[in-house]
C-alpha cells in the first residue's frame, strides 16, 4: 500500500508539472499571436487620416498593393473610398449626423450599419477581414451614387488598395480612437434618411469651458485666432473664411466633424492641419464646451 501510495504521489506530481508546462505554452501563444503584435503596432493615428482620405499627402499611403488598381479610378471617384462618406465622422451611418446626407453622382448612399456598436463587440480579426472583402476598383461602379444597381454602395476591397499594416492602422483607430459622441454632445433627429434633419444642442457637455480654452490656446489659436475668427492675425478672417464658419460656428453646426479633424486634422489644408494627435475625449469634450460660447468664439 506504502509503495502504490508514493507511485500515486509521484504521478500526481508529473502530472501537475505537465499541465503547468501546458499552460505556459499557451501562454506562450497568445503572447505572439500575430494579429495582436501587429494591431499593437498600429497607429491610431494614422489610423484616423486614413479613415477619413487614406491616399492624402498626410497619410503613409504610397500606391495600391495590387498594382493592377488604377489610382486614378479611385482619386476621380474619392467619396466611394473614403470610410466617412458610408459611415460618417461618428461611425453612427444614417443614424445619426448623417441622417440628411443623401447620395449624389458623386458620392454614396450612407449605410444604415451603426459602426459605432459593432466595433464594441466585433474582434481586431473580424475587423481586418471585413476591410480584405468587398468591391474591386471599378469606375462604372463608382459612376453614380443615385444608382444603387451599379454597386456604388459596397464597400471597396481594401485589401486590393492597402496594405495589411495599413489595413491595421484603421482597424486599431475604429477599436481605439473612435469617441463615443453621446459623450461630446446630444442630437435630436427627426424624419428618415435621406430627407431627415439633425439638431446639436449641449455641445461639449459637462466639460470644462476654461480647460477647454487652454487647449484651444495650443493647438488652435495661432492659425484660427483668439476668438476662432483669426481677427487678431492681421489676416482678417482669410483662414476661417476658406471653410465658411468661424471655429465656434464650426463647433456648434458640425461637432460632429470637428471632434475627429481636431484630433487627426483637416487633410490636405494649406497651410497644414495635422490635429492635435490621440489626445482624450476629455480635451474634445472641454475644446467643445468652450467654443459652444458665442459670445467668446462669434459666428463668422
Amino acid at each position: 500500500m506504502k509503495k502504490n501510495s508514493k507511485f500515486k504521489f509521484t504521478l500526481m506530481i508529473m502530472l501537475a508539472a505537465l499541465f503547468m508546462v501546458q499552460c505556459s505554452n499557451d501562454d506562450d501563444d497568445v503572447l505572439i499571436d500575430p494579429d495582436q503584435i501587429a494591431f499593437d503596432n498600429a497607429s491610431v493615428t494614422n489610423g484616423g487620416r486614413m479613415y477619413d482620405k487614406f491616399w492624402a499627402s498626410e497619410t503613409n499611403f504610397v500606391s495600391p498593393s495590387d498594382p493592377s488598381v488604377v489610382m486614378e479610378n479611385i482619386t476621380s471617384f474619392g467619396d466611394f473610398y473614403r470610410c466617412k462618406s458610408c459611415h460618417a465622422w461618428d461611425q453612427k451611418g444614417t443614424q445619426a449626423s448623417y441622417i440628411d446626407r443623401g447620395p449624389k453622382t458623386s458620392r454614396p448612399s450612407v449605410t444604415a450599419v451603426d459602426l459605432a456598436n459593432v466595433i464594441v463587440t466585433a474582434t481586431i480579426r473580424e475587423l481586418f477581414d471585413e476591410l480584405h472583402e468587398g468591391a474591386a476598383v471599378d469606375p462604372a461602379r463608382t459612376a453614380d451614387g443615385t444608382n444603387a444597381s451599379l454597386g456604388g454602395n459596397n464597400m471597396p476591397n481594401y485589401g486590393n488598395i492597402l496594405s495589411d499594416g495599413q489595413i491595421w492602422d484603421i482597424v486599431r483607430f475604429l477599436k481605439d480612437g473612435t469617441f463615443d459622441t453621446d459623450q461630446l454632445y446630444d442630437i435630436q433627429t427627426s424624419g428618415t434618411y435621406p430627407t431627415g434633419s439633425r439638431t446639436f444642442i449641449n455641445v461639449g457637455k459637462d466639460g470644462d469651458a476654461l480647460a477647454g480654452k487652454v487647449f484651444y490656446d495650443i493647438n488652435c489659436a495661432s492659425c484660427h485666432g483668439s476668438n476662432g475668427r483669426d481677427d487678431d492675425l492681421g489676416n482678417l478672417i482669410s483662414i476661417n473664411a476658406s471653410i465658411g464658419r468661424s471655429m465656434g460656428e464650426f463647433a456648434r453646426e458640425k461637432p460632429y466633424e470637428m471632434q475627429h479633424k481636431a484630433r487627426f486634422g483637416n487633410l490636405g489644408s494649406n497651410p497644414k492641419m495635422l490635429g492635435a494627435g490621440d489626445v482624450s475625449l476629455v480635451d474634445i469634450k472641454n475644446m467643445l464646451k468652450a467654443l459652444a460660447d458665442v459670445t467668446n468664439y462669434p459666428d463668422l
